[in-house]
This record gives structure tokens, C-alpha cells and sequence, in this order.
């Protein structure tokens, strides 16, 4: 009698393959800051005082025929420079000759390409803007705080995180000349305590609890913390080194900001931070990246029948350091 196996021989599903691609929603490195287009790697933009532009008691009760008070104006020029990060992919003609259709290994090799340089970019994002000691007002939660130290808002006893956002909108304030925060940023672990916070589910309607929590967007939470946008950084990276065991982290740790940003960069416009994107590279996106395929003679000398690439130009910058106020290791 034949058995299934004797009729059968087993290949790959031609309609089914697995990868692990994290969805461009996780990254949020080009959502924060306006990006502004530069024709040159390196540049300079201008930056008007703030002290003076705010500064009371020139203003004078004019007599007859007398002059007004005059006033001067001071500028500072600050540089930029568009760094060019890349990654690339070969493929052996024999290892494209001989794979399997449903493999697509070049679109999958793209696909990979463009992640990791995702992941990069948001690590990037995280170490220029996402740390201590880089915004004009920082704070570390602690266990037992004092002064205007937070508490750790993972204790749900004793934490009070809209309390200690409004008095980080209310400093900002007044050390930016008048700019409140219209921005949050969260790791996504500390959105998760967030949440299940006792302050925040008292804010809810119908009585959610702890144990009876509510589906919370972060459109509420933006509500809650009367704030316009409220984004997330939960994006992964693995850290550990190619042939070690996965590492996973998010990117965004442990902490919170708050901060101004406007929905575009122009003339007279206050930024946090910018990001200056050299799109003029040819082949070059408005973000400053660029995928390029190449298939050439020197390239098939080493067996090799096409390499992909991708690079990104760009300089992200902390340009208003008042206009920023950070959380730092705020759960626990």
C-alpha cells in the first residue's frame, strides 16, 4: 500500500515565506522635527536672540516732538553638516540563479536594508534628542524624590505624571520666552505604565481601574497631557554583535520629553530640533535617502551579479535646547 510520504516529496510553500520587518510605524525619528531640505553638505542657518526679542522697559511715553527709544537686534549663525550613512547587499550569480521564486531574495534584501538603516536612524534620533543633560530642563525620577525630582511614575502610590507635566510645561514656559510644549515622547515601556496609571485612568469616563483599564489611544493620552501630538518610540533594535544571541531593546528606554516643535521649518519659526536632509544627492528622496542597484564588470569578476545599497544623508540638531524638557529614567 502507498503512504502519504511515498506520493509526496516536500519543498517550500510557494506562498508563504517569514521575516521579521518592523512596521515604519515604529519609527517616529523623522515625525518629531521638521526635516529641512539643504542643496549643500554643509551649511550655516541664523538664529535671533531670544533674550532681546522678549526684553521689557524699553518701551517709552513719548513727549512732543521727541524721538522714540531705539533698539538693536543680535543674530548668531550655527553650522550644520549632513553626514552620509549607507548599507549595502550582495548577490552571487550563482546564489540568484539558483533560488527558489517564492524566495525573492533581492526585494528581501531591500527590505532588510532599509530596516536596518531605519533602526540606525532612530538609534541616532535617540542619542542627540532622547538623553540627559541635553535639554534646559532634565530630571531623573527617583524613589524618593524632592524639590521638583519627580517620583518614578511606575510607583502608582505615590506619583503624580500630569502633575509633574504640567510643571514641566509651566517651566518651559517661562525659560523659552512663552513657548509651551505641543509635543510628548515616550519610550513604549513607559507608555505601558502610563496606562495603568491611577492618574490617568481617573481622567477616563466610565470608571476604568487597574484591573478594569480602558482602551486607551494616544490621542487621550495627548489630551490628558494637553499636548497636540503624543508619539511613542517603540521601535526594537538587537544590540548584540552578528554570531551572539539576540539582544532586544527598545531604542527609546525608560524615558520622557516634552517639547515645541512646529509643524514645518521656515523664516521667524522656533524649533527643538531640526533635521537638515542633503537631498540633493542624485537619486535622493526629501529625506535624504537614496536606493541604488548596481550590476557591472568589476562586480562580476568577484561573482557577484548585483549589489544594493542604501544611504541617508542628513544632521539631526538640537537647535532650542529651552524648548525641550526631558524625563530621565522616569520608570522603573
Amino acid at each position: 500500500m502507498l503512504t502519504p510520504s511515498a506520493v509526496h516529496v516536500d519543498g517550500p510553500l510557494s506562498n508563504l515565506t517569514l521575516a521579521y520587518v518592523q512596521s515604519q510605524e515604529a519609527f517616529i525619528s523623522d515625525k518629531i522635527f521638521p526635516t529641512v531640505g539643504v542643496d549643500k553638505q554643509s551649511d550655516l542657518f541664523y538664529t535671533y536672540d531670544r533674550a532681546n526679542m522678549n526684553r521689557a522697559g524699553d518701551v517709552k511715553e513719548l513727549a512732543p516732538r521727541t524721538e522714540v527709544n531705539r533698539i538693536g537686534q543680535t543674530v548668531s549663525t550655527t553650522p550644520y553638516f549632513a553626514r552620509v550613512y549607507g548599507l549595502g547587499m550582495d548577490f552571487g550569480e550563482q546564489v540568484l540563479a539558483n533560488e527558489d521564486t517564492v524566495l525573492d531574495v533581492r526585494a528581501a534584501g531591500a527590505q532588510t536594508l532599509v530596516n536596518r538603516m531605519m533602526i540606525d536612524r532612530e538609534t541616532r534620533f535617540a542619542n542627540t534628542f532622547f538623553t540627559n543633560g541635553v535639554w534646559g530642563t532634565s530630571v531623573t525620577g527617583a524613589t524618593n524624590a524632592s524639590g521638583n525630582q519627580p517620583v518614578l511614575w511606575s510607583d502608582y502610590t505615590n506619583s503624580t505624571p500630569i502633575a509633574n507635566v504640567t510643571l514641566a510645561a509651566r517651566t518651559m514656559q517661562l525659560s523659552s520666552g512663552g513657548f509651551k510644549p505641543n509635543t510628548m515622547v515616550v519610550g513604549a515601556e513607559v507608555r505601558d505604565i502610563l496606562v495603568n496609571h491611577p492618574d490617568i485612568l481617573s481622567r477616563l469616563n466610565g470608571g476604568s481601574t487597574i484591573n478594569n483599564p480602558a482602551l486607551i489611544q494616544n490621542s487621550k493620552l495627548a489630551e490628558i497631557f494637553n499636548v497636540e501630538n503624543f508619539y511613542v518610540m517603540e521601535a526594537v533594535q538587537n544590540t548584540a554583535a552578528e554570531g551572539l544571541a539576540e539582544v532586544p531593546a527598545f531604542i527609546g528606554g525608560d524615558n520622557a520629553l516634552l517639547c515645541y516643535t512646529p509643524s514645518a521649518a521656515g523664516l521667524m519659526v522656533p524649533a527643538a530640533g531640526l533635521t537638515f536632509a542633503w537631498n540633493s544627492i542624485p537619486g535622493a528622496n526629501n529625506l535624504g535617502v537614496t536606493v541604488e542597484s548596481f550590476s557591472d564588470d568589476g562586480l562580476k569578476r568577484q561573482q557577484v551579479a548585483e549589489l544594493i545599497q542604501v544611504k541617508m544623508a542628513y544632521d539631526m540638531q538640537l537647535v532650542g535646547p529651552d524648548l525641550g524638557y526631558f524625563f530621565n529614567q522616569i520608570i522603573t
